[in-house]
């Protein structure tokens, strides 16, 4: 009998798969299993957090609205993005017809006259427009790539050269007075390559019969032309007409009066110091022509 019931008991043990008999599906009811958690499940969360601290594109707030140009030169319009995501996410677009100008570096117009300049990594994106033209003048839109698009609005203002004569419709002198008639070039692209004088229809030059004829020039941004007559006579009154070659001319009527003194009339010099007509009187002295 005790030896029927040793043999079953190590028939058993081998059914149990060991000899130990545990059954290692079963969990111990004092301990808590945590939830399964995929490593992938845990990539998606840290992409969603970090997408949520990521800093949105913005524009600087020292950008400019207002863009001014002369005819003529190069006009040099930036747009300052601080966070873009690519070099290729701010664009230029021209607000009269929505064109696209440049995309990050890119120019995207035939209009060789427009470029962008954008450096990687840098936070400026610039359009500049060569040989700036009147139909250049109007609205320009910076635009960044995002939901929605973010927009900065400039506006290109281009100013034309002008030609004045100081004093002008009419100045007036005494007879035998100094003579100053003075021609101002504004806003020209650059100094204009001469300046006659005309009185009548006829040129004026210092080698003239008449003598005591002097001319003399300032060039820079603004330019200056100064004709200056000696011991004015009736003779030199007349419409007198200043031409920039290349540029617009501008008249002056002059009146030489003997012993009358009008409200208007000149005095010893219509546009400019004391210090200046000094100098330029000794030029009239030398009767040469100077050009500064």
């Amino acid at each position: 009998m005790f030896i029927i019931l040793f043999l079953m008991g190590i028939w058993a043990g081998s059914a149990g798969g060991g000899s130990e008999g545990v059954d290692t599906t079963r969990t111990p009811a004092n301990v808590t299993v945590p939830p399964n958690v995929s490593r992938v499940s845990l990539d998606e969360v840290s992409a969603t957090e970090g997408h949520e601290k990521r800093e949105e594109p913005y524009f600087d707030a020292s950008m400019s609205s207002l863009y001014t140009a002369y005819l003529g030169k190069t006009a040099t319009l930036t747009c300052v993005v601080h966070a873009a995501k690519t070099d290729k996410s701010v664009s230029w677009i021209r607000g009269r017809d929505l064109r696209i100008l440049t995309v990050g570096g890119y120019t995207y117009t035939t209009d060789l006259r427009f470029e962008a300049l954008h450096q990687q990594a840098s936070s400026e994106w610039t359009l500049r427009i060569k040989s700036v033209q009147l139909r250049d003048q109007g609205g320009y839109e910076c635009q960044i790539a995002t939901r929605p698009i973010r927009t900065f609005s400039v506006f290109l203002k281009v100013v034309e050269p002008t030609v004045e004569v100081i004093g002008a419709p009419d100045i007036y002198v005494n007879t035998e007075s100094m003579i100053n008639l003075t021609c101002v070039v504004h806003h020209a692209p650059y100094p204009p390559e001469a300046i006659t004088w005309y009185h009548g229809n006829q040129t004026i030059s210092y080698t003239s019969d008449r003598g005591g004829v002097s001319v003399v020039e300032e060039r820079g941004e603004t330019t200056s032309s100064f004709l200056l007559l000696q011991n004015a006579r009736s003779s030199d009154s007349g419409v007198f007409t200043c031409q920039p070659e290349g540029m617009e001319s501008a008249q002056v009527t002059l009146h030489v009066l003997d012993g009358e003194r009008p409200a208007a009339m000149q005095t010893n010099s219509s546009s400019i110091s004391t210090a200046r007509f000094s100098a330029l009187f000794v030029v009239v002295v030398l009767a040469s022509t100077v050009v500064l």
